[in-house]
């Protein structure tokens, strides 16, 4: 075995190449610094002569975009790096420099072995994968070369807000979509939500384009979750009966726009979170494909309409005043009410919060006002929404998928809301025929039948 240490590898020598001596190890050698500081052309083994190959190489690659490394190699690398290169080239070796600060412990102190003040990140990739504790650290002040005081409830929250909601749209959106390819072109938006989403998608890539092309990096990792959280919890639940609808249009709509920005967003996320970019990128089905995620280009910029995004911002504001009110009042949401005074939007979006506030009728008003008077119709209309929640419920512990059909059992308690809306209780809860039982259940019709 060859031990690469002094004084075993003083012995070695080889036949040079030109026949015309050896090679030995020279025995007194500059600092380390002064080598380090020599990687911009000794990489490339780069002698004086740019008709090279070597050089030719050297020259494509000096000077380099940028460098980063901790704050503790300032007086190291950095300097040693810019001396040589000034004296040799006259010119820095690197535009820019991306330093990174020191991590604590959860306790406060500097991260040591002695101390054993720092989780086993085996076990953090483990429980979280790699992504999210890289994202958790760009996200942080580590990058602009501060220190931090690393937290696992950190790392959870990336996971979570990030890895799960992303699992959660992708497995959604292929729930609904069966031989279906995602195009690269942009779609031609114009259900309300879709050019909404579109307009967020890039508000958020120029947003966190801008700030990769000046290296800060933190501050390109901002805008990804509140962008998620509006894809997710906004686009996606409003969405939801568009994918199931018998509207074969906008269904096809709400896919191709759901589609388009999963892969958008797999491309955006790529720098930051390679292997949750790539297998989002595998699971999509998206004409032409690459082999990998990371051979696709960076996304295009787009032109965001502000007018759809400060107009769904206003519209969001509303619906939480008005919830806000119900809440105050008591009331829950599943209880339909009769009416909503609020600020003028646009008839779509009027639809969006009667909907999302569950009232029959909004009106304009000068300010969110909300008529909590609940007359014995809404009461019906209340209990029925319970109710087929409630089968809702029993169809996701039956591990049931939207398209099975089932028998819903029904106990006499429920026959005074039976009398009225059977059929719409039918077709809410993809129920083919009632029986009546001691307890209410769903059991699931035979394929075929």
């Amino acid at each position: 075995e060859l031990d690469f240490h002094r004084p075993f590898i003083d012995r070695v020598s080889y036949t040079c190449s030109c026949e015309l001596g050896k090679m030995e190890r020279i025995l007194h050698v500059f600092d380390c610094w002064f080598e380090s500081g020599s990687m911009p052309f000794a990489q490339f083994h780069y002698m004086g002569d740019e008709r090279t190959q070597e050089g030719k190489l050297f020259v494509k690659n000096f000077p380099a975009d940028f460098i980063s490394e901790g704050v503790d190699q300032t007086r190291g690398w950095f300097y040693s790096m810019l001396i040589l290169s000034v004296a040799l080239f006259d010119r820095s070796a690197f535009k820019s420099v991306i330093t990174t600060g020191l991590i604590l412990g959860e306790d406060g102190q500097k991260m040591s072995k002695k101390l054993k003040n720092y989780p086993d990140p085996l076990e953090l990739a483990a429980k979280f994968g790699a992504d999210a504790l890289r994202f958790y650290m760009i996200n942080s002040p580590v990058v602009r070369g501060e220190e931090l005081r690393f937290e696992m409830s950190g790392v959870d929250e990336v996971f979570k807000k990030i890895n799960l909601r992303v699992d959660n749209v992708r497995s959604f959106f292929d729930m609904y979509t069966k031989d279906h390819v995602i195009k690269r072109d942009a779609p031609k938006a114009t259900n309300i939500l879709d050019r909404y989403i579109i307009a967020r998608w890039y508000e958020t890539h120029a947003e966190v384009t801008h700030h990769l092309d000046t290296h800060e990096l933190d501050k390109a990792t901002r805008p990804i979750m509140p962008f998620l959280d509006d894809l997710s919890t906004w686009y996606i639940r409003r969405s939801r009966d568009r994918f199931k609808s018998d509207d074969a249009v906008d269904s096809l709509a709400a896919r191709t726009t759901t589609g388009w920005i999963l892969f958008q967003f797999s491309r955006l996320i790529a720098p930051f979170m390679p292997f949750l970019a790539e297998d989002l990128y595998q699971r999509l089905p998206i004409e032409g494909k690459r082999e990998s995620i990371h051979l696709e280009t960076w996304p295009d910029i787009g032109v965001a309409a502000s007018s759809i995004l400060e107009d769904m911002e206003k519209t969001r504001h509303i619906v939480t005043l008005a919830l806000e009110a119900r809440a105050k009042a008591g009331i829950k949401v599943r209880q339909p009410l009769a009416l909503l005074e609020a600020p003028k939007l646009s008839k779509e979006l009027m639809a969006i919060v009667a909907d999302e506030v569950n009232v029959k009728e909004v009106r304009i008003g000068a300010e969110v006002k909300l008529d909590t008077t609940i007359t014995p119709e809404l009461k019906e209309e209340g209990d029925l929404r319970d109710l087929i929640r409630t089968v809702q419920d029993l169809r996701k512990k039956a591990d049931l998928h939207p398209s099975d059909r089932v028998v819903l059992s029904v106990t006499a308690a429920h026959a005074p809301i039976l009398k009225k809306y059977q059929a719409e209780l039918l077709l809410a809860v993809g129920a083919a025929s009632l029986v009546t039982a001691d307890i209410l259940a769903v059991k699931k019709v035979p394929s075929g039948n």
